[in-house]
This record gives C-alpha cells, sequence and structure tokens, in this order.
C-alpha cells in the first residue's frame, strides 16, 4: 500500500500529484504528477482535552526532491501554502487537511495541518469596527451564542445606536445603564454600513459620556427554525462550520449532540487574537470535552462515557508490542473550584462552586485546581461538570502506550484492553493514535484513573461573585479637610459608601463616592463598607 500525496494548486493551476519515484501515476487522478516523494513522516493525531491535556491539532511533514529545482520552479512564485492537501493510497485517503509551511533547498519539507480548509491556528475572524470607518477606539464585533450580558458597541454618532452583536439575534431581554434598568430602548436586527446583517440596540436618549451601558440578549439562531443555539454541539458546529468556514457538516457532530443535549450554554467570542483552536478549547473545557478537528464526530464528552456497543480494538500480548505504561504526581488534584456564568459587560464571573475529594486530600494533600467554564450558566451544571472533572483528577493516571499492527483507528476510538503488563484494563478512548505509513504502524495511547472514584463534596456554592473594592484610594486635599474618593474593581465611584477612618469617625460617600476627613498628614487606615461588596481596608498615606 504505497501512498502518494495530491495537492490542490488553486484554481488555475489543477492538482498536483507527487509519488515515489519508479511509482505509477494515481489512478483515476488528474492533473500533473511527479515522481519527487522522498518520505512522509507519520501523522500526529491527539486529543486535545481543555483543561487537562489540551493538544495541537493532527499534523504531519512531507519530504519532497528538489535537487534538480524542479518543486522552485513550479512553486517559487507562487508556493501552494494554505492549498488543500491530501495523503492517499488505493485503499483511500489517509490525511485530509492543508499546507501550512513550505521550506526549500536541495529537498522541501512541507508541514501539513488536517481537518480543516483553513488553519485552526488561525485567528479567529471576526471583523472589527473598522469596517464602518472613523471611529478612534476600534473594537471586535463580537458573535453571540446561548443567553449573555455584554457591553453593546457604538454605531452612531449621536450615541443612541448600537452594535450587539455581527449576526442577528433571537432577541434583547434587559438593558442596564450605570446597573439600573430602563425601558427605554428597541431592539432590531438589520444591516450595518457595509451591508452585512448585524443586530442593534437603539437608545430613546442618547447615552451620556463615560455612561456604561450592558445589555442581556439571545444570540445566534438556527438558520431554519429560528431556535436560540445553546448547546455544545450547536455552538461548536457554528463555530467551526460558519465562524471559522470549517469543513463540518450538521451531522457530524449526532453522537455528541445526544451526549450533550442537556447541558445550556451562553457566551461570546469577541477576541481576534486568540486562534480558532483556542477558542474551541474554551468553548469544550466549560462543559467537560475532548475533541480532534480530524476525529470522526469531531468532539467527545470527558472523561468519556461508557459505550459497551460501539467496535473497539483489541489490545492483548498478540496485537500490542512494547507496551509501557507511566504515571506521574503532576496533574493531580484533590480539590476543584469551577468558575461561572462569566459577565462580559462586568468582565468577571459571576458565580463559583468548591468540590473536595476528602479520602484523596488524605492521600495526597489538599491540591487545588481552578477550573474556567466562562460559557456555563446554571449552579446543577457547575456542579455536575465538577463532579466529572474531580472524578477523573483526584486518582493517579496511567499513560499506557503501545506499537499496534497496521489498523487505521482514529484518535477517540475505542480500545479494549487486555494486556498483562497494563495497569489498566477494559475500554478507553485513545488519546492519540499516531499512523506510521512507512512502518505500516499505530502507535497508540490511552490515558485513565486507577482506584474507584472517589466520593466528591460540595464544599462552597457561590450566588454571585461579590466585587472587589480597589486598594487605591484617591487622596485630595481642600478647604483644609482630606478627601477620599472609594471606587469598585471597575473604577465606579462607591455612591452612599461608608468610610471610617482609623476606627472612629465615619461618613457617608456622596454621588462621586467622596468622604473629606478633618486628619492630620500621615499613614491611615480606612475601612469601606457599600452594599453589595464585601468590608474592604485599604491603607493610604497622606
Amino acid at each position: 500500500m504505497t501512498p502518494w500525496l495530491e495537492i490542490d494548486a488553486g484554481a488555475d493551476g489543477g492538482q498536483v500529484n507527487l509519488v515515489r519515484p519508479g511509482s505509477a501515476a494515481p489512478p483515476g487522478r488528474d492533473g500533473m504528477t511527479l515522481p519527487l516523494l522522498a518520505g512522509l513522516s507519520s501523522i500526529q493525531r491527539p486529543l486535545s482535552i481543555p483543561g487537562i491535556a489540551a493538544a495541537p491539532v493532527s499534523n504531519m511533514d512531507a519530504t519532497l526532491d528538489n535537487a534538480g529545482g524542479q518543486l522552485t520552479r513550479l512553486w517559487g512564485q507562487c508556493p501552494p501554502v494554505r492549498r488543500a492537501v491530501r495523503v492517499a493510497t488505493q485503499a483511500g485517503v489517509l490525511f485530509d487537511g492543508i499546507a501550512v509551511g513550505l521550506q526549500l533547498g536541495g529537498e522541501v519539507r512541507m508541514s501539513l495541518e488536517a481537518g480543516a480548509d483553513r488553519p485552526l491556528s488561525d485567528n479567529v475572524p471576526l471583523r472589527t469596527s473598522a469596517v464602518w470607518g472613523g471611529w478612534r477606539d476600534v473594537k471586535v464585533l463580537p458573535w453571540v451564542w446561548g443567553h449573555a450580558t455584554l457591553t453593546p458597541i457604538q454605531y452612531s454618532d449621536d450615541q443612541r445606536v448600537f452594535l450587539l452583536a455581527d449576526h442577528p439575534v433571537q432577541g434583547v431581554d434587559e438593558v442596564k445603564g450605570e446597573d439600573v434598568a430602563t425601558d427605554a430602548w428597541a431592539f432590531y436586527n438589520g444591516v450595518d454600513s457595509t451591508g452585512r446583517a448585524v443586530a442593534f440596540v437603539e437608545l430613546a436618549m442618547p447615552l451620556a459620556e463615560g455612561e456604561r451601558l450592558a445589555v442581556r440578549l439571545r444570540g445566534r439562531m438556527h438558520p431554519d427554525t429560528g431556535r436560540l443555539l445553546q448547546t455544545p454541539a450547536e455552538i461548536l458546529h457554528d463555530v467551526l462550520a460558519n465562524l471559522a468556514r470549517a469543513p463540518v457538516q450538521w451531522a457530524d457532530l449526532d453522537d455528541y449532540r445526544t451526549e450533550t443535549a442537556h447541558i445550556v450554554l451562553g457566551g461570546l467570542l469577541a477576541d481576534n487574537g486568540i486562534s480558532i483552536r483556542a477558542a474551541v478549547d474554551g468553548l469544550l473545557q466549560s462543559c467537560g470535552g475532548a475533541w480532534a478537528a480530524a476525529m470522526p464526530g469531531v468532539a467527545i464528552t470527558w472523561p468519556p462515557l461508557p459505550d459497551d456497543a460501539a467496535p473497539a480494538l483489541r489490545v492483548d500480548k498478540l496485537t500490542a508490542q512494547g507496551l509501557q505504561a507511566s504515571t506521574t504526581a503532576a496533574g493531580l488534584h484533590t480539590a476543584v473550584r469551577v468558575l461561572y456564568d462569566y459577565d462580559h459587560a462586568a468582565q468577571r464571573y459571576r458565580r463559583a462552586i468548591q468540590l473536595q475529594a476528602p479520602e484523596a486530600v488524605k492521600d495526597f494533600g489538599l491540591l487545588e485546581l481552578e477550573w474556567p467554564a466562562p460559557w456555563l450558566r446554571t449552579p446543577r451544571q457547575a456542579e455536575e461538570l465538577g463532579q466529572r472533572v474531580l472524578g477523573w483528577l483526584a486518582r493517579p493516571r496511567w499513560r499506557v502506550t503501545w506499537q499496534h499492527s497496521f489498523a487505521d483507528v482514529a484518535t477517540g476510538g475505542w480500545v479494549d484492553i487486555a494486556h498483562p503488563l497494563s495497569p489498566i484494563t477494559g475500554r478507553h478512548r485513545l488519546v492519540s493514535a499516531e499512523l506510521d505509513l512507512s512502518a505500516a504502524g499505530l502507535a497508540c495511547a490511552v490515558e485513565a484513573p486507577v482506584g474507584p472514584v472517589p466520593e466528591i463534596e460540595t464544599t462552597t456554592l457561590s450566588t454571585a461573585f461579590d466585587p472587589v473594592i480597589q486598594p487605591g484610594v484617591t487622596v485630595e486635599v481642600a478647604n483644609g479637610e482630606i478627601i477620599f474618593t472609594a471606587r469598585d474593581e471597575q473604577g465606579r465611584p462607591l455612591a452612599g459608601a461608608k468610610i471610617t477612618l482609623d476606627g472612629g469617625a465615619s461618613r457617608i460617600a456622596d454621588s462621586a463616592g467622596r468622604a473629606s476627613f478633618p486628619v492630620q498628614r500621615g499613614r491611615h487606615v480606612l475601612l469601606i463598607e457599600a452594599q453589595g461588596y464585601p468590608a474592604s481596608e485599604v491603607e493610604v498615606v497622606v
């Protein structure tokens, strides 16, 4: 089974087929055939498990003979970067991806990335307000899913019309100015000055200079039914297929959609400085998932849900060579704090839940982990996520590796381990399935904890994070008195706060957060107490 390389050279260039010297032209293939294929690396196919073992996308390298300069002449002026590439045999396609790098010399080294029409290392392709022209502060135009709260982006000069999202949305539930709800607004889906379909909110009165606006809305909809997209599989498909333009079909995620249909997410993407892969990692970490762009089904629940009916590769003394197992103290955690319900307008998490495995704490000590889940919304689902994650992380884990005779099982596929040298047995998901084309073999790896699942208890459930009062306080001198101005973590004045100086005199801050005292120069301690905030002591020098 001799592989060859197929490269789409663009609309005008046709296809280039690269075969090994002495090999016949690939049957039924169009385009130019060149006998310059010198070698193919193994195909790296790791599973990305965000929060546990995030990994790059599947990739491989091809080495081509360029001693006569033929490929320099062919590609020197038009390198095939970002072109579709396939590694194929007469039995079918083994690798389907895109060229992401090229190094020319006596040999050509071509780097390939699998699973998408564009590299998933590309930044998230979000537009900015620069497309409208004339704006001093360029803002990224967000995509929004489920229920989310955000700060809209000014659209009109008179500060009445604001963009909510760079697409139509299902609706708006609440508009607040300076944390006070208002009814003087109207929401509508329309088009911006570039002709793009977007969502707007229009205020009855212009927003005052410096006034904060926060909008709670319902985001992207299914194009046919208008139903809100809010489950992990729905959002993942929309991110990959419609935002990143990857060749992912709705039906590809059917299994994952079934696994996660009960999970409700809400959030947005508003950072075009992160990669598509990082964006997907953040989404799946919020619900406990794993994924690989080239994996059938794209994503799975992690820790994996049992599936005794699925086909599985048997791993025993006859089929597995060189089996080894390793474990490490790194990555062991006995307590987890799930941060969830992220408020994009306030730029902070609103809630958290702390879970602990008491018996594991006795065995290994208190090893805490903070688990960001910004897309998750409800306490029940945050607790369920924490229980799943901690049930996996609070036990020692073995990573078992072996070489398997040629069997092209994809990453994420099932294996049944019944090998006397393996400390883990039974059915597990492959976290890596590296295909070695030259040796016609598969380098496999699974990772799983051992021992019974520990009992897990919820130790702290926060219904909302208290805002934090900044340790810095503005100090001014006027009319023989010292004026202190207290602000919260967003820089907003704490109107009505009670400010106590050195444990003695107290004052109530005015609407600008200011309170004055007749004090001497030197070091003083202020106790600041404001409704909705924890009390905070601040040391100042006058």
